[in-house]
This record gives structure tokens, C-alpha cells and sequence, in this order.
């Protein structure tokens, strides 16, 4: 997993999702090629780094951003829209993602922030 090199970000978003807590990152700078407009961070309870990204990638020259996941062993596009450029759709799209790679589509996502 290439894990996102974050220098700075704003949080937009925290959930909790079972034994997960996930926080939304916006404005994000980083230290690698990637033009991130929002960084889903999957962190399981008791760990201290997150085990699974969701990002919305900005794409030069293009309106669409590249949905992307990010998570062991694997980093794969899942879509191109301008739909990721909105927050609400990116983290209900982001938190469906995490539901069904990490097996929780039984566990509801809470909002805390």
C-alpha cells in the first residue's frame, strides 16, 4: 500500500463504523505526486495508523476526480465523475467502500463530526 504522505489537511468528516473510526480530510497537502481533494482514513480502534483510504483524486485537465481505494496490498481506481467533488456524496460513496471491504455492511456508520 502506498500510504498517502500527508504535510496538512483540515477534517471535514468523523464516524465511528463498529470498531473503525474514520475521518474525512479535506484541503489536503501532500508530500507525493497526488492531488487529493478528500482523504477517507479507516483506522481500526486501538491502532495507530489507518489500515484503508478512500480518496477523491483531482485528475489534471479533466472536470472528473478518480475515485480511488488505497488499502493492503492493493490501490485500485473505482470511478471517474464529478460527483466526488461533492463532500456528502464522497463520504456516503467512501463509507459504502469501507462497509464492504472490511465485511461491516451489518454495522452503521455514526457521525460524530
Amino acid at each position: 500500500m502506498q500510504i498517502p504522505k500527508i504535510t496538512t489537511a483540515i477534517p471535514q468528516r468523523r464516524y465511528q463504523l463498529g470498531d473503525f473510526a474514520i475521518t474525512v480530510l479535506g484541503e489536503v497537502e501532500s508530500g507525493d505526486e497526488r492531488a487529493y481533494r478528500y482523504l477517507l482514513a479507516t483506522v481500526q480502534d486501538g491502532k495507530g495508523e489507518p489500515c484503508l483510504y478512500v480518496a477523491a483524486l483531482k485528475v489534471a485537465g479533466s472536470e472528473e476526480d478518480t475515485l480511488r481505494l488505497i488499502a493492503p496490498n492493493m490501490e485500485r481506481d473505482l470511478d471517474s465523475s464529478t460527483a466526488w467533488r461533492d463532500l456528502d456524496h464522497f463520504c456516503e460513496q467512501g463509507i459504502s467502500i469501507v462497509q464492504q471491504v472490511l465485511g461491516l455492511k451489518d454495522e452503521q456508520a455514526h457521525r460524530l463530526m
